[in-house]
């Protein structure tokens, strides 16, 4: 007990240290200039519409976090409500601080590479300045998340154990254990919140996205983010309620499952033991852990934000990465030694001694890391498949959406094998317990890839103002070769929330089987089997909901703008406006609002339903049979869906780039094959940004809530198959 109030200090501490650095890298950032007076116009457009559509997605998760909070308050345990009301706050500040912070960002990238422009430095320098204006912001978005989980985290644990001790983790009268409950009523909090901000942010910004380029780009041929095309604000708009606000909750949520489940898996299989050390011990672990990654991050994204002359924007972030990682396996080794060495208790399964925690935690970071270069392999902008892809769509729009979703298919081989063979190797070597500490050691620095992640929108967002405001060509080249790292960079983190989401429900389906007091699941019985089927095709629909959720909105804002831009045509024609008149896009604003919260509650009442009707109907094994089911085709879905449009998006931007040799824009060929690239675009459009982000969420949203209700699931059950 001593032990955790030794930790609770360090984490103050700390917390209060990243904090402080945030708020001075926030202030250094808006004293930046926002360049030219339309430039500072078109941000606070794009600034207003991300808050006036956050205020309203938040004004739906509210209703729906206060009625869970109280069912889970006089349902389960009443500390458990609050923690989940607590943890769903903590996710909200986040994700929109980090959200503000890109809101201002955007415009500052596009301003210092336009001052660099106009000073006459070369473009290396021009490019560097961007690159580091950039990664200042992004690494707000991901300090933030990580801080709120680990505050979160560190709460629950210190307010149960200072108010109830060693009550906490002994089982009640209804069989759940007080401490279990909150943790996983805190996880959900995140989930919960996660799954609307994907959802909505997600059917928002691709309905923007799809409809602008279906309309600007195929039918009109405008440039990319053209003013006159009314589908561009919403489409500005959407990178930051999505690319920024969802992803932020999508890895922060990640993250806070990870702890979270090495930490009920440590209560779970050692609160019954008479000697409590090695309980406290392994809830110490997960703990170090994740501050330890919170400072090597830290240093990571400090270096990334502060390096002089480095203009490859990709060297610049996995330089950072590498960091971090390093500083997570250094405090790793250091708390695995200091907590289960040096004469400490060792537990049976631990077949390297105390070495076991630093090899399981080495495969999750090393699982990670993998990964994340996979994802880069396949979706690079100067990857070969990018090559092949942007090649194959001289050939039409057929061949090259087919060949981007091949490299998806492929690409999914390698990222399974990779999460697969770290997560077993890690519970050979450490049992259960390994198992959910594989899972933690991959998203231990998670400011990280969310700052990575963050890169991204803000270099859209970047380039999109720059060619709205006409800025020299010079500006945009700049802004692109950020953006195309940014889609390389956002398959990374999508990489680190997936390959996670996978380790992290392995280790929930271990712990769940011990909570309800099963022996393990058995594939060939009867009710595990139907439970697998069913996840399966569950988590096929699931993806399927969304698609037509995304492409209808999509149709329907495309029809508007066609309308918009007919009637803009005829009165050009008619020589009542200018050739240069910029249409109003609220119109279309409205549209992708509307369908974003009108569909935004679906996935979350679906997912929550279909976990808590099969466990108390066909009863625990059935559910793991489920779990299990969702857990391998989900990983699958998720991983193409996610390489297949990030792939797409850079063939596309290949074009775009000037980076066909005799298809540069202008000449014999480049509408037709860039054309095609834009459809196959638009494709991964939804693909990448509102199905494969979601799924790990659902995934996790079902393991959060078996854990939680095992031992319910196990006396309560309705039928048997």
């Amino acid at each position: 007990m001593q032990m955790l109030n030794y930790i609770y200090c360090a984490a103050f501490a700390i917390i209060m240290l990243t904090g402080a650095y945030m708020v001075s890298q926030y202030r250094g950032l808006v004293r930046m200039s926002e360049g030219r007076p339309n430039m500072a116009d078109l941000a606070a457009r794009i600034r207003s519409g991300s808050k006036v559509f956050t205020k309203a997605m938040y004004r739906r998760i509210l209703v729906v976090v206060a009625i869970l909070s109280i069912i889970i308050f006089f349902a389960l345990e009443r500390w458990a409500g609050l923690a989940f009301l607590v943890a769903s706050a903590l996710t909200s500040v986040g994700v929109i601080v980090g959200m503000r912070v890109a809101t201002y960002a955007n415009v500052r990238s596009a301003a210092t590479a336009l001052h660099s422009f106009e000073n006459g430095e070369p473009e290396e320098v021009r490019d560097s300045k961007t690159v580091t204006v950039t990664a200042k912001a992004s690494q707000i978005c991901g300090l933030i998340v990580d801080t709120a989980g680990i505050l979160n985290l560190i709460l629950v644990l210190f307010l149960s154990f200072y108010f109830e001790g060693m009550d906490c983790v002994r089982p009640r009268e209804s069989l759940v254990i007080p401490l279990v409950v909150r943790l996983t009523a805190s996880s959900l909090g995140w989930s919960i919140v996660a799954m609307f901000c994907r959802v909505a942010g997600g059917i928002f910004t691709k309905t923007g996205d799809m409809a602008a380029d279906i309309v600007g780009k195929i039918k009109w041929h405008f440039h990319e983010d053209d003013p006159r095309n009314p589908a561009v604000l919403a489409d500005f708009v959407g990178d930051n309620v999505n690319d920024i606000d969802g992803n932020q909750a999508d890895l922060g949520e990640s993250f806070v499952a990870t702890p979270v489940t090495a930490i009920v898996t440590a209560i779970t299989m050692f609160s019954t033991m008479l000697n409590s050390n090695l309980m406290f011990a392994a809830i110490a672990y997960p703990l170090i852990l994740v501050l330890g990654g919170l400072v090597s991050s830290l240093i990571g994204l400090f270096y990334s934000s502060h390096a002089k002359n480095c203009k490859s924007p990709k060297t610049q972030i996995n330089i950072s990465m590498y960091i971090a990682a390093g500083g997570a396996m250094l405090t790793s080794l250091i708390a695995a030694y200091c907590l289960f060495g040096r004469g400490g208790e060792i537990p049976e399964d631990f077949k390297l001694g105390w070495a076991s925690l630093f090899v399981a935690t080495l495969c999750g970071i090393a699982a990670g890391v993998i990964v994340g270069l996979i994802a880069q392999h396949f979706t690079d902008l100067e990857s070969k498949w990018a090559k092949r892809v942007a090649e194959a769509a001289k050939e039409g729009s057929a061949l090259c959406a087919s060949m981007s979703q091949a490299a998806g298919w492929i690409s999914c081989f390698a990222e399974v094998g990779v999460v697969v063979t770290f997560s077993c190797v890690a519970a050979a070597i450490a049992g259960p317990y390994g198992r959910s500490v594989m899972a933690l050691g991959m998203l231990s620095f998670v400011a990280q890839p969310i700052a990575a992640d963050a890169f991204g929108p803000i270099s859209d967002n970047a380039g999109g103002i720059a060619e709205s405001c006409k800025l020299p060509p010079e500006v945009r080249r700049t802004t692109d070769k950020n953006d195309a790292f940014g889609n390389s960079s956002a398959a990374v983190g999508k990489g680190f929330a997936i390959g996670s989401a996978a380790a992290v429900v392995a280790s929930q389906i271990s712990t769940y089987v011990m909570a309800y007091g099963g022996s393990g699941l058995n594939v060939v019985d009867n009710s595990v089997m139907f439970g697998a089927f069913l996840g399966g095709g569950l988590i096929a629909a699931f993806c399927g909901l969304l698609a037509k959720y995304t492409i209808m909105a999509a149709d329907e804002m495309a029809a508007e703008c066609i309308k918009i831009l007919q009637d803009v045509k005829e009165r050009v024609e008619r020589g009542e406006l200018s050739e240069d008149f910029i249409p109003d896009p609220n119109p279309c604003i409205h549209i992708a609002t509307v369908n974003a919260m009108k569909k935004m509650v679906t996935p979350v009442v679906i997912t929550v339903l279909a976990t808590v009707s099969v466990g108390f109907i066909f009863g625990p094994e059935t559910l793991g049979g489920m779990l299990f089911g969702v857990a391998l085709v989900g990983l699958i879905l998720a991983i193409y869906f996610s390489n297949a449009g990030g792939l797409a998006d850079n063939a596309k931007k290949r074009y775009e780039a000037g980076l066909m040799k005799g298809y540069e824009e202008g000449t014999i060929g480049y509408n037709e094959a860039h054309d095609a690239t834009v459809v196959g675009d638009t494709i991964g459009d939804w693909m990448k940004d509102v199905v494969a982000v979601s799924i790990d969420i659902f995934m996790k949203i079902m393991g959060t809530l078996a854990m939680m209700l095992a031992p319910l699931f196990a006396n309560y059950q309705i039928l048997s198959l």
